[in-house]
């Protein structure tokens, strides 16, 4: 197979080969991983892996593979078991010709539970969610959803493929299969995160499983040059059905844990509608997230949204539910460091969510009260008693310019007219990003010359939903392309090395509360809408 992303700058070694995974999870991001004790690099082994793929000389690929088995000989480290399978793939594939693909049954369903389920097993995938805590299947969901992230979006762009990864599925399939991965990853926190041995396996899966959603929707080495193929709104996300979906499981002997978080999944991306809403509200994620599906999360949301209500005082019903439904599409983007169990991690995390709540009122009324604000940064200090002062006063800081900034108090400009600073606080981005950072992982922020770069980005793919005089100046044009701009940010968030939480954090609030990243930004409805 032609692998169709060449080594490119210091972001290296997209080692694609026949699914394998890109080179940029947490790893990358946040430790050097030597892989078998050779002073070798986990990167340099994906690079390996890609050159391998590209290799059209039989006699050059036997050797490059012999010496790629030498280099991880004897290693005991997770993520080598998928670099084995990628050798014993192209080695079958090399005896034989073919990719040992196994359709169970007829139809698209078993069609593409086949090319998963190959694309899992062949493509260096196994062993990358793997941590030393946790229940063991939920590190294999991680691998499987980071498989179908990776296909669904190479079924996307690929122009010419071998056979086995049936592009003639057709875009349904390329999005339904991106869906389903993401869509599961939220299950799991609803199924596992109550318990907190489970909490670094459940955060691995997010690094993963970022990393090759924003390549996939972004990286250029990736994607390749423009123009870029986006996904047709039009078109609705397939999943399997849960017929397929347990023969399938019955077949792999997958434990039912993981059986049954799939089914579910899938049939939520099956069944997901657009509620409706108003014509200013229009095309957020409302539901496909966070919701009915994520019960337990669901809880614990709507516990949080009904103190801000009690803190504003005076809200409507309609401004309720509308805070309701961003508070969803918010926290949607903290699941890699959210778990919904009320603890002190999550309480410092969640006071981001006055961003949600000032979104919605700054569209209801003039201004809010300096009495709100400083409600809000009481109710943020006792949310944060447990940190070291520094850190306490630094988030109370960040709650009161915000709340002065988004609430649009008298004699405050608005922050959107930009990309500096002030935008930066408007958009809360720096409120996330403390509540991060104090709350579990630690480390850096992310850094200041990535800032402009977040908020850019978050334009490019939000600008058909800024209301002039309201979220942005009368004057206010936008020129980024979410490509280009996403492509600046995804590099230099490698090159940089934030805390792996607030950069995973990052990428699942650029992507996951804009429409997953999957439809242009100009898009002015949801991603499945039939």
């Amino acid at each position: 197979m032609t692998s169709n992303a060449p080594n490119s700058g210091r972001v290296r070694g997209y080692g694609q080969g026949n699914g394998a995974a890109p080179a940029t999870y947490g790893y990358i991001w946040s430790d050097w991983l030597y892989g078998a004790g050779k002073d070798a690099f986990m990167i340099d082994v994906y690079d390996a892996c890609a050159a391998i793929d590209r290799e059209p000389d039989v006699k050059v690929k036997g050797e490059k593979m012999a010496a790629l088995g030498n280099v991880i000989e004897g290693s005991e480290r997770d993520w080598v078991l998928g670099i084995r399978d990628f050798l014993s793939f192209e080695q079958d594939r090399m005896a034989h010709g073919r990719a040992p693909l196994h359709i169970l049954g007829l139809g698209d369903d078993f069609a593409a539970l086949a090319v998963i389920d190959a694309a899992y097993r062949h493509g260096a995938f196994r062993g990358l969610c793997r941590t030393p805590g946790g229940a063991e299947w939920i590190g294999v969901l991680g691998e499987i959803c980071a498989v179908m992230v990776h296909q669904g979006f190479k079924w996307l762009r690929s122009g010419s493929v071998d056979d086995w990864e049936l592009p003639a599925l057709g875009e349904a399939w390329c999005k339904g299969v991106v869906m389903w991965g993401l869509v599961s990853v939220y299950l799991a926190v609803d199924a596992a995160g109550d318990d907190a041995d489970n909490d670094e396996a459940l955060y691995r899966i997010h690094t993963v499983v970022a990393a090759h959603h924003m390549a996939g929707v972004v990286w250029t080495t990736y994607r390749g040059p423009h123009p870029h193929q986006w996904w047709d709104r039009a078109v609705r996300g397939k999943a399997p059905t849960e017929y397929a979906i347990r023969q399938f499981a019955a077949w792999r002997r997958w434990p039912g844990e993981l059986t049954e978080l799939l089914v579910r999944s899938a049939q939520h991306v099956n069944s997901w509608v657009n509620p409706q809403a108003p014509s200013t509200h229009q095309a957020r994620m409302r539901g496909l997230a966070l919701g009915a599906h994520t019960p337990r999360l669901n809880t614990r949301m709507n516990h949080v949204v009904d103190e801000l209500a009690e803190l504003a005082g005076d809200m409507t019903p309609q401004e309720i539910t509308e805070v309701r439904s961003r508070v969803g599409s918010w926290l949607s983007t903290h699941t890699s460091v959210w778990r919904g169990r009320g603890d002190v991690s999550d309480r410092v995390v969640e006071i981001s969510l006055l961003g949600a709540m000032l979104g919605v009122l700054r569209e209801s009324r003039p201004h809010i009260t300096p009495e709100l604000v400083d409600r809000l940064t009481q109710w943020s200090s006792a949310r944060t008693d447990h940190l070291r002062p520094e850190e306490q006063q630094a988030i109370l800081n960040e709650v009161a310019a915000t709340a002065r900034i988004r609430g649009r108090l008298p004699g405050v400009p608005l922050g959107s007219d930009g990309v500096g600073p002030r935008r930066y606080t408007d958009g809360v981005w720096g409120l996330a990003s403390l509540g991060v950072v104090y709350a579990r992982h630690g480390s850096r922020e992310v850094p200041e010359d990535m800032r402009e770069l977040t908020v850019r980005l978050f334009h490019a793919m939000t600008e058909h939903r800024r209301i002039p005089g309201v979220d942005v100046e009368e004057n206010h044009v936008g020129t980024d392309c979410m490509v280009c701009v996403g492509d600046q940010l995804f590099r230099g968030l490698v090159d940089n090395r934030p805390s792996t939480g607030v950069l995973t954090v990052t990428i699942w609030g650029a992507l996951t509360y804009c429409n997953l990243g999957l439809g242009a930004s100009g898009d002015d409805v949801d991603l499945a809408t039939r």
